[in-house]
C-alpha cells in the first residue's frame, strides 16, 4: 500500500489510500457516543454518563496522553469514554505491530484470536478471550515446506479468517518458490493445507497478492504477479471454491491495478491504476453475467476513495462532497453522500486522510479511522482529527464516535509512516474495533483494540 495524497482518488484508489483526494454476553463499559445528526445544534446522548447536550459535530481536541499500559492493560478513552486495551507491545516486536489494512480482518469468526503484522513483516497471531477482555500469548505461523524447493515464505498480507472455523486461516505464499496456491493454516496445529494449486495459470515466477473473499468463503479473487515483469499486475483471477471452477483469469492491461469481491462474491471491482485519458475511473464486473460497468471521474458518478465493500454495495470517500458516498452494486452511477466533514458551522475539513471497515454482519455502518493527511495544504478544522467513529449509510446522519486514535502520521520515519495509521478492522459481531496507533510518535506503533456496544441496526434501508 502506498500513501498517496489527500484531496483525488477515485476507484483509482478505491480500497486503498485516499489521494487529493466472540460471542458470549458480557457487561460492556460505558463505550461511545452515540450522535444523531439533524442540524448544527444535534443533542449527543453518552452511554453511560451524562455529559449534557453539546454539537455532535464539535471539535474534541486531544487532552494529554493518558498512561499506555503494557499488552493485555486497559484504560479509558479520556474524551469519549471507550474501554481500549493495548494487545501488542515491546515483547511482541521491537518497532511495533499494526493492523494490516481495514478489509482484512484482524478478528476470526468468534473473536478467539487476532492477527496482527509485526514492523519485521512478520505475522502475529494472538489469542483472545471476548468475555474477558484480555489478550493472551502469541504465535509466529512458520514457513511453507515445498518439496524440492524447501522453506518457502507465506504471505499473511491478504490472510482472511475461515467464515466459520475459528482455527483456520486462508493465505497463500509468497513470492514464485510456492508457486500460485491458496493454503489453509490450522493455527491449532500449526500446520499448512493446501486448498488450491493455481499453478496451470502460469510461470514457474508466478504468484498470488492482495486476496479478497466472499463472506460465505466460497469465492476467491487475487492478483496475479510476475517476478521480472515490468506490467504487474499482469492478470486477476477469480476461484469458486464450491465448482472448483475459476469464474475469471483475464489480463490487467496495464490498466487495472487491483480486484476486490464484495461480501456476496457477486460482484468484482477492478480498481484502475491512474484515470484514462477519457475519464474512465473504474469499472464493476458482475460474476454471472461477465457485464462490466464502467464510471468516470465526474461529480455524477462521483468514483469511490477509501473505504470497503458490503453485500451488493460499496461505501468510500467522496472526491466532491469531502466524505462519503455509498451505491448499490447493481445502479453504480447512482451514489448518494451520507456523510460530510462538516463542523458544527458548516465549514467543510478535506485534510483528513481515512480508512473504512465493513467487516461487521451488520453493514448499516462504516467505521472510519482517520489522521491529519501531512500532504495536504488546506485549512484545518480539526473536525474528526484522529478518530474512530461509526457512520451511518442509511443517510440519516447519525455517527458514533468512539475513541481518538493517537496516531499521529508525517511520512518521515518507519513509526510515522503507513503501518502507523490506523486502519481499524472491526469484528462480524461489531463489538471490538482494532486498530493501529503510535502514541503520539512515541517511537513504536502498536495495535489496541475498543470495545464497545455493538451499532444498532437500522430499519430505514439503505
Amino acid at each position: 500500500m502506498v500513501l498517496g495524497l489527500t484531496v483525488l482518488l477515485p476507484l483509482v484508489g478505491v480500497l486503498g489510500m485516499k489521494r487529493v483526494h466472540g460471542f458470549a454476553d458480557e457487561t460492556i463499559s460505558p463505550a461511545y457516543r452515540l450522535l444523531t445528526l439533524t442540524n448544527s445544534s444535534s443533542v449527543e446522548t453518552v452511554q453511560g454518563r451524562t455529559d449534557g447536550p453539546r454539537s455532535s459535530r464539535a471539535v474534541y481536541p486531544k487532552p494529554p496522553l493518558p498512561t499506555l499500559p503494557r499488552a493485555g492493560g486497559t484504560f479509558l478513552d479520556p474524551t469519549f469514554g471507550t474501554e481500549i486495551m493495548r494487545a501488542t507491545d515491546e515483547r511482541d516486536d521491537k518497532t511495533g505491530a499494526s493492523t494490516y489494512y481495514s478489509h482484512w480482518p484482524t478478528f476470526n469468526c468468534n473473536n478467539s484470536r487476532i492477527l496482527v503484522r509485526t514492523a519485521s513483516g512478520n505475522a502475529l497471531i494472538k489469542s483472545f478471550d471476548p468475555a474477558t477482555f484480555t489478550i493472551g500469548p502469541g504465535l509466529r505461523p512458520d514457513f511453507l515446506y515445498v518439496p524440492g524447493v524447501g522453506r518457502v515464505s507465506v504471505n499473511f498480507e491478504g490472510a482472511i479468517w475461515h467464515p466459520t472455523n475459528p482455527d483456520l486461516l486462508y493465505c497463500f505464499t509468497g513470492y514464485r518458490g510456492g508457486g500460485m496456491s491458496l493454503l489453509a493454516y490450522n493455527v491449532v496445529t500449526r500446520r499448512y493445507a493446501l486448498v488450491k494449486d493455481f499453478s496451470s495459470l502460469g510461470g514457474s515466477d508466478d504468484y498470488l497478492l492482495a486476496m479478497s473473499m466472499s463472506s460465505d468463503g466460497d469465492t476467491f479473487a487475487w492478483s496475479q504477479i510476475r517476478v521480472g515483469s515490468e506490467y504487474n499486475p499482469i492478470y486477476y483471477l477469480v476461484w469458486r471454491k464450491s465448482t472448483d471452477r475459476v469464474m475469471f483469469h483475464a489480463p490487467m492491461n496495464r490498466i487495472i491495478n487491483k480486484v476486490r469481491l464484495d461480501k456476496s462474491g457477486q460482484f468484482l471491482v477492478l480498481v484502475y491504476a491512474t484515470i484514462q485519458p477519457d475519464k474512465t475511473a473504474g469499472a464493476f464486473l458482475t460474476l454471472a453475467t461477465g457485464q462490466v460497468e464502467i464510471i468516470k471521474w465526474n461529480s455524477a458518478d462521483s468514483p469511490p476513495g477509501h473505504g470497503d465493500l458490503g453485500t451488493g454495495f460499496i461505501a468510500g470517500w467522496d472526491n466532491w462532497e469531502c466524505g462519503i458516498n455509498v451505491r448499490s452494486l447493481g445502479n453504480v452511477h447512482s451514489p448518494r453522500t451520507v456523510f460530510r466533514f462538516t463542523d458544527e458551522r458548516g465549514v467543510w475539513d478535506w485534510t483528513n486522510g481515512l480508512h473504512g471497515t465493513m467487516l461487521a454482519d451488520n453493514e448499516d455502518w462504516i467505521t472510519v479511522g482517520t489522521f491529519d493527511d501531512p500532504s495536504a495544504k488546506l485549512p484545518r478544522t480539526g473536525v474528526f482529527k484522529d478518530e474512530i467513529f461509526q457512520v451511518a449509510l442509511n443517510g440519516s446522519g447519525r455517527l458514533r464516535r468512539i475513541c481518538h486514535t493517537r496516531s499521529a502520521i508525517d511520512q518521515k520515519s518507519d513509526t510515522t509512516g503507513y503501518w502507523a495509521m490506523p486502519k481499524p478492522t472491526i469484528s462480524k459481531d461489531g463489538r471490538f474495533i482494532a486498530f493501529t496507533s503510535n502514541w503520539e510518535k512515541s517511537g513504536r506503533f502498536d495495535v489496541l483494540i475498543a470495545r464497545i456496544t455493538p451499532a444498532p441496526i437500522l430499519t430505514k434501508s439503505r
